[in-house]
This record gives C-alpha cells, structure tokens and sequence, in this order.
C-alpha cells in the first residue's frame, strides 16, 4: 500500500496534463473569461485594492480575494490569459490535497485517492478549476473546509478537535473571500446535517466549534472595514451581502443594475436534472456510490459510533443539502453546483473501497458503463478533430490531424482495455485510474488541435482592436452592451465609450438623438443576433443548411434611415458586431 505522500503525489501527477491543458494553453473564452481576465487587469493597476472595478466601475458580486491573486500573477508574469490562471493551479492543487486527506481521514489510501481523482476531472469540477473566475477558490476553500468539519467532528481530543474546527472556519473564510456567503454555507450545511442525522447535538455546544469565529473575523474583518471606508461605502456594502446574496434567492428590491434575481434564472429541479452531466464521466459511478451509501447509512443506527457510517453519512452531507438549497433558489448556473461535486467524489472513493469486500452485479456493470462512457466522449473528439481537420486545417496538416485522432483512439483502446483487465482481476483502484487515465489522454491530445481552434473563434482581443482602431476619431456609444463586451472594449485598451441602456421600445430615438447630438462624430456600437460563419459551419452546411442570421436592429435602424452600418466585425463560428453611423445624406 503506497503512503500518504506517495498517493497524493500520483493524484497530482495524472492531474496535472488536464490543469495544463485547461489553465495554460488556451485563451480567454465566453461565458464570464472575458470579464473576469479585465476585472483582474483593473485591479493590477487601479491606485484602490479594496474593490474591483469593471472598465473602471465597481464591480460588487463578489470579494476580491481571487482578483487579488490573478492581479499579482498579471504584475509578475505580464498581461495574458494563462498569466490571470496562475492562482487557479494553486486553487486545484488545494481542492485536490484537501479531498486527499480527507479521504485518508475516512477509511485510508484507497478512498484518497480515487476520492481526489474524480474531485479533480467531474465536468463540472475541472471546468471551475480551470476556469478564470472566483468559483475556483470558492471549491478550494469549500474542500478545505469540509476537510476541517470532518477532523473537528471525528476527533476526540480537545486539542485535535479544535485544530480541525480552526481549519474548518480558515477553509470557509477562503471561500467566502473568494465567492462571498456559499464559503459558509458549504461547510455549515454539511456538518450541521450530521450533527442531526446522528443526533450529537452536544456538538452544537462546545467551544471548539465557535473558537474559529475570531480567525474568520481577522481575515473577513479588515476588508469589511475598508469597503465601508470607501465613498459609498455603505452602498457598497449593502450590494455586497444583501442584493447579491438574497437576490440569489429571492426577487428583493435592490439597486439599479444589481437585481441578480432575473440573471439565470433557476426552473424547478434544474440541478437534479443536470447533475449526471455534471459528473461526467463519473456519472454511474456517484450512482453506485449513492446506492452502497443507502445500504451502509440504512443498516447502522443513526447514533451508531465509529468512522464508517459516519463517513458515508458525512459524504452524503457534503453533497445533498447544498443541492437542495440550490434548487430553491432564484437563480441558477451549473457552477453553482460545483461544491457539490466534493461529496459526491468522496462517496465515490468510498465505494471503491467497499469493493473489495463486496462487489454486486450493479456495482460490476456501473464500472464497465462507466468506461463506455469514456469510450463515447473518446469518439467525439475524434470526430470534433476530423471535422475540424476537414474544415480548417491546411492540407498539408491535415495528415498530422487525422494522425493524432488515431493516437487518441489507440491510446484510449489500450488504456480502457487496461481498465477492464484490472476490473476482471478485482483490482477496482486501479481500474477505476486506467479508465482516468484513458479519459484524460482523449482530452489532453484532442485538446492540442481543438484549443487553438476554439482560440480563434473566441478572439474577442482582436475584435477590441478593431473597433478601438476605426473609432478612435469618433465619439463612440454602445448600445446595451453586456459586461463581455464592456470587458473587450476596456481589457488593455481602455476604449473610451459611452453605454446606452435603452428599452426596446426606445432604442431607435435613443441612437438616433446620440448620432444627431454628436454630428458627425457620433457612432453606435451593437451587437448582431446568432453567431458569424465559420470553416466549420460551411462544411457542416453541404449537409444541414444553416439560415443566415441577418442584422437584426441594426439592419432595421438602417431600413428606418435612422443610422446606416459603417463597419462590421465578427468572429469565426463566435460574436458579430455593427458600427453604426449618421446615414448618408
């Protein structure tokens, strides 16, 4: 049995290709990249560090704390995408270690690291890992968080239950400076769950639990401070913790441009609905795991003692309540979920252990779907690098595409093969890491050719170029813009630019008296409907036609007389924009 150090250096080891390829060989990409990238950028240079600022303006959803992070990573490597990444390797590195042990704290090696592995790769997980945007030190606090629950719970001694319940409020402190209230809420829920499931409400009365308070007040503290000293602070504040948290929840009255309640709007069991997607390609594996959770909690007495049921019982904890507190709230996004994620991998590395005690027919056929999966996502890619490579490569590249599509497929093959033999053998551990193993080089390779593709399509650098460029001689105004596209125009730019907001019904006076005010000078920046063609989508044309997307508003304006189209600009496959004018006389 490898040691504890030995284990979780595996872990990091089979992680690591997935963080590289996700963190530092990619560009800035829609939804949410684009925004924090400038976000982070703004706080590098703006002369404040209390609050962040979009395009110059407060941007109140959230701490600082990961803004701070990625503003050192711009300060010391440069202005780039994978510089902005660098703290969400730290962030992956601590969700990872901290699942890790909590793994080893259950029922040892085994748990640890299959409990680590799949917290690392569910979709949803290493999407928020790699991506640029507070959720990822929100997951990494939330990890470290139920790591400390777990220890102050379990430990008998004072000292032990004490340390673990200080690293418990540290972990929640994290998330919470990262991504605000579901820092709390994580670890609170959990724990505060079992506690009833096992009726210890002695729990609730001990001073080890509270004692973490004052650490959490020492690292919250002072930044609650200066946000109340800023100018408008107490404004700030309020956005902070009351329009941002409860109008997540509920439709409040909050502030101009602050009523989070209509933004992703939740429907009624969205996240139950989406969760295996979720957990991909773990997906039937966290059902076995929940199946052999029911068997264990069912058949020990809720005040029964010992690590075992409570293990189970906590990695349920860890995982259920927070989706049911998601699913009533306001609004909804599959990130939201991620922490979820954490419990789930831990009942996971606790089934795989139970394997080896009893392994039944369901759990047998879960590990070969499972690997299904995988040899399904395997040839998606590779039909992903073959239409890619018929549509955009060279053709003197093309070869070398269609080489590294039967790469992928070999070593998929081999891997999954490695997978099952392991599985026939009653070595679940490592078949369960072979079918990783054969997931992550299907990602990792196909990756290389896809990546950059996707890089071009999502270019939105490019486009703030053009546009700063051919209006830098005009007073320019941009209508409606979403935070993408305020974020492009000020992202190392700093293009000057006045917002329109308008309502529907007021958009053709609202344009037409900012270009009669200005004269000549005046244009108006807008975004056109659907996405622009591409190599790809020509292709796919021969055989399902696509229906151009038209100017939409501002082909009408222009049909109105009311402006004329100067200038167009758009991306492969990605975003369209018109420039708007005084018509011509």
């Amino acid at each position: 049995m490898p040691s504890r150090r030995a284990s979780l250096a595996l872990v990091l080891v089979l992680l690591a290709p997935l963080w590289v390829l996700g963190m530092f060989d990619r560009g800035l990409w829609t939804p949410d990249e684009p925004r924090e990238a400038d976000i982070a950028w703004r706080m590098s240079i703006q002369p404040q560090h209390v609050l962040p600022e979009l395009a110059g303006t407060p941007f109140l959803e959230k701490p600082p704390l990961s803004y701070w992070l990625s503003a050192a990573a711009i300060a010391t490597f440069g202005s780039s995408a994978a510089a902005a990444r660098v703290p969400n390797l730290f962030y992956a590195l601590i969700t990872t270690l901290a699942i890790g042990l909590l793994g080893f704290a259950m029922e040892g090696t085994g748990v640890a690291i299959v409990a680590a592995l799949i917290a690392g790769s569910a979709l949803i997980a290493y999407r928020v890992a790699v991506w640029l945007a507070p959720d990822a030190g929100l997951l990494a606090g939330s990890a470290v968080a139920l790591l400390g629950a777990y220890y102050g719970y379990t430990s008998p001694g004072r000292l032990r239950k004490l340390l673990g319940y200080l690293l418990m409020h540290f972990g929640a402190a994290l998330g919470f400076m990262a991504k605000s209230a579901p820092g709390f809420i994580v670890p609170a829920l959990a724990l505060l769950t079992l506690i009833v499931w096992e009726r210890r409400f002695t729990e609730l009365v001990r001073w080890e639990l509270y004692a973490g308070v004052l650490l959490q007040a020492m690292l919250i503290g002072p930044w609650i401070v200066a946000v109340a000293h800023t100018p408008h602070g107490a404004e700030s504040l309020r956005v902070l913790f009351w329009d941002n948290l409860a109008g997540r929840f509920a439709a409040v009255p909050a502030a101009a441009g602050h009523d989070y309640s209509q933004g992703h709007v939740n429907w009624r069991g969205k996240y139950w609905v989406e969760l295996p997607v979720y957990l991909l390609p773990w997906t039937l594996l966290a059902a076995a795991g929940l199946r052999r959770a029911w068997r264990e909690v069912k058949s020990a007495p809720a005040t029964m003692g010992g690590a075992r049921p409570t293990a189970w019982r906590f990695s349920l904890c860890a995982c259920l309540p927070f989706l049911l507190l998601l699913s009533i709230a306001a609004t909804a996004r599959d990130v939201y979920a991620a922490p979820a994620i954490l419990g789930f991998a831990l009942l996971i590395g606790l089934w795989s252990k139970s394997l080896h005690e009893h392994a039944s027919a369901w759990d047998e056929l879960s590990l070969r779907a499972t690997r299904g999966i995988v040899a399904i996502v395997t040839c998606a890619l590779v039909t992903a690098l073959g239409i890619l490579a018929a549509a955009e490569a060279p053709s003197p590249g093309r070869s070398r595409v269609f080489a590294l599509a039967l790469a992928v497929l070999f070593v998929g093959i081999v891997a999954l093969r490695c997978a099952a033999r392991r599985q026939r053998e009653k070595e679940y551990r490592a078949s369960v890491i072979a079918t990783y193993a054969a997931y992550a080089a299907a990602l990792v390779l196909s990756g290389c050719f896809i990546f950059p593709n996707v890089d071009r399509w999502q270019d939105l650098a490019a486009l703030g170029r053009r546009i700063q460029t051919d209006s830098a001689a005009y007073d320019l105004a941009v209508l409606n813009p979403d935070e993408t596209t305020i974020a492009m125009l000020d992202f190392r730019l700093r293009t000057a630019f006045t917002p329109l907001v308008a309502a529907p019904a007021d958009i053709a006076s609202v344009v037409a008296d900012w270009i009669r005010t200005h004269g000549g000078r005046g244009e108006v920046l807008t975004m056109l409907p659907g996405h622009a063609p591409g190599d790809v989508t020509r292709l796919l044309a021969r055989w399902h036609p696509f229906a151009p997307s038209g100017d939409g508003l501002a082909g009408a304006l222009q049909d109105a007389g009311i402006a004329r189209i100067r200038a167009r600009y758009e991306l492969p496959q990605g975003r369209r924009y018109a420039l708007l004018a005084a018509p011509e006389k």
